[in-house]
């Protein structure tokens, strides 16, 4: 056990040092990363391997033992919470490009998004490094809103991302100059790059719509929209879109490096089960007229 501790406790700390190095930022973004929480976990398992040397037992037998029944249940509600949420993430609502969804024996609702039919797209961001450049899965965001945006001439897409805390560049910009090299015409590419998280992507997205289409912002929320994130996130992104009103919300999933799955999903579980308690105890994020 003590062996399995100290190699695993080394495991998460190397494993946060390459995610660190996989995307550049300062050093104030470094030691506020979410990354960091693998490091804390690798840390303390090298404590816990460390005590059993010094001690001859392990930490777990000195805890009492109604302390002991308190933290497994404690431990059970929170993986049972954790394999829900997970499961939630793990089946949003698609469009498949392969499917060829212009086909008459799609669905009504498919057809919508196919070759003709006015789409807004919502190029979600997800970072960029203190070099201004955008990492491997955003760039497969972007990549997957090219392949849509070529087909279908009638879409129009809106780049959603701020210059995120410790950081020196807004990442809106560098998404559009990217579709732009990959061939979508650049007055088909709106920014907004204020946004610091998906409510504001929507919402600050939305608003960059309506005053640069001059539409209504129901006109939007009723319109078919296209969301293109990491497939890990199109979940919660599209419960927040419906919360705001969006009424005809699909998703473009892109794929995550296989090397960033762990952290990825373990972000997103977290950023989930906020959300769900955000939603109970306050009623937030709500329709857009209300707002």
């Amino acid at each position: 056990m003590m062996v399995a501790e100290f190699i695993f406790g080394n495991l998460f700390i190397v494993y946060t040092i390459v995610l660190h190095i996989l995307t550049p930022g300062t050093i104030l973004d470094i030691l506020t990363s979410f990354y960091n929480i693998w490091a804390v976990a690798g840390f303390f398992l090298i404590w816990l391997s460390v005590y059993r040397v010094k001690h001859g037992y392990s930490f777990w037998s000195r805890i009492q033992k109604k302390w002991k029944k308190g933290i497994l249940i404690f431990s059970g509600v929170c993986g049972a919470i954790a394999v829900v949420n997970l499961i939630l993430i793990l089946t949003p609502r698609l469009l498949n490009l392969e499917e060829k969804i212009c086909e008459a024996e799609t669905s009504e609702a498919e057809s919508e998004f196919a070759e003709g039919h006015k789409v807004y797209v919502f190029l979600l961001g997800g970072g960029i490094d203190k070099n201004g450049k955008l990492p491997k899965p955003v760039m497969w965001r972007v990549q997957k809103s090219a392949e849509y945006l070529k087909m279908n001439s009638e879409a129009v897409c809106v780049v959603t991302g701020g210059t995120m805390k410790w950081l020196p560049y807004p990442e809106a910009p560098e998404l559009k100059r990217q579709l732009v090299k990959m061939g979508i015409e650049p007055e088909r590419i709106f920014i907004e790059d204020q946004a610091k998280d998906t409510i504001q992507n929507l919402q600050l997205g939305t608003k960059v719509l309506v005053k640069e289409l001059g539409v209504p912002v129901e006109e939007v929320l009723t319109s078919p929209v296209a969301l293109v994130s990491s497939r890990y996130h199109l979940r919660r992104a599209q419960r927040l879109a419906r919360r705001i009103g969006f009424e005809k919300v699909t998703g473009l999933g892109c794929r995550t490096p296989v090397f960033h799955v762990p952290m990825a999903y373990l972000r997103e579980i977290c950023a989930y089960v906020k959300l769900n308690a955000r939603i109970l105890l306050t009623g937030k994020p709500n329709t857009w007229k209300s707002e």
